[in-house]
């Protein structure tokens, strides 16, 4: 399995992706977990807003940290 990393606005957004389909996973602001979500597909597959930043794993893994630690979880 593949995965893609992103920043939708403010969200971390993770892509899983199989060989069938993709699962989206955002980052939930009062837990810090990921929790899957399909409303991320269009939003990230069709993004003409400009609020789609892709991300490295190790650039995704610091802003979660840094997002987990502002919110004290």
């Amino acid at each position: 399995m593949e995965k893609k990393f992103y920043k939708y606005g403010l969200r971390p957004i993770i892509e899983e992706i199989e060989p069938e389909f993709s699962t989206f996973y955002a980052f939930q602001w009062d837990t810090g977990s990921f929790k899957e979500d399909m409303t991320y597909a269009s939003k990230i597959w069709y993004d003409s807003s400009g609020d789609r930043e892709d991300l490295t794993e190790s650039e995704f893994n610091i802003y979660v940290e840094k997002l987990k630690k502002e919110k004290g979880l």
